[in-house]
């Protein structure tokens, strides 16, 4: 059955492993098999959010939680090498850090997400790469089965710093497998986009974070 479905992006972690140069005077650190840096995750972050999630209506459990943190590199042009030949900037300007969900009930998971998520470091030799979170993604499955639906809230930055709450509906007729195997459903902000027979077989889920102070 046809529904409408919004597009969350990112909702994957794009990493483009193109052959590219190591500068001797970028900040040492691991590179990947094509020479490329490997971005620096924080080890000692500060800048906490309290992510909770609230499923209400659903039409079944979920016995797989997991979502990624996603940051933007804010002046990759600057930082990174221009690929000669093409003229275009093909260095990664992503990268994500796992969540891991705490279940407190059937319907209420939480975790800790942090702004500072990623080192601002000279990764190419170009001058410091900054980063900033942009969003948190959430991929929800009745089991885990690779075959079930990927039920995908999702949440940006400006609604994780202003502790606004964000609402996702879904249709339960996905669940727990849709007509496609591993069908990605990001759902709709508005249940009225729905199709009318529909909006009365719609459970929601809602994001809301609260910074933690140290």
């Amino acid at each position: 059955m046809t529904r409408t479905m919004k597009i969350h992006a990112p909702s994957a972690l794009l990493f483009f492993l193109l052959a590219g140069c190591n500068p001797m005077n970028a900040a040492p650190g691991k590179t990947d098999a094509d020479g490329d840096p490997i971005y620096r995750k924080n080890p000692h972050p500060t800048q906490a959010y309290r992510i909770t999630m609230t499923i209400e209506d659903a039409p079944g459990p979920f016995g797989h939680v997991s979502g990624m943190a996603f940051y933007q590199m804010t002046n990759h042009t600057q930082c990174t090498p221009m690929e000669p030949i093409e003229g275009v900037w093909t260095k990664s300007k992503e990268d994500g850090i796992p969540i891991h969900f705490q279940k407190l009930s059937e319907a209420k998971y939480v975790a800790t997400i942090y702004a500072d998520g990623m080192v601002d470091a000279d990764y190419y030799g170009k001058g410091v790469c900054h980063w900033e979170l942009s969003s948190a993604d959430i991929s929800l499955r009745a089991t885990g089965d690779p075959k079930e639906t990927r039920f995908q809230p999702g949440i940006y930055k400006d609604k994780i710093i202003s502790a606004t709450p964000e609402v996702t509906y879904f249709w339960s007729g996905g669940y727990p497998r849709d007509e496609m195997d591993n069908y990605p459903d990001t759902g709709n902000s508005d249940p009225t986009k729905f199709k009318q027979e529909l909006r009365n077989q719609l459970f929601k889920i809602t994001l809301v974070s609260t910074k933690e102070v140290p």
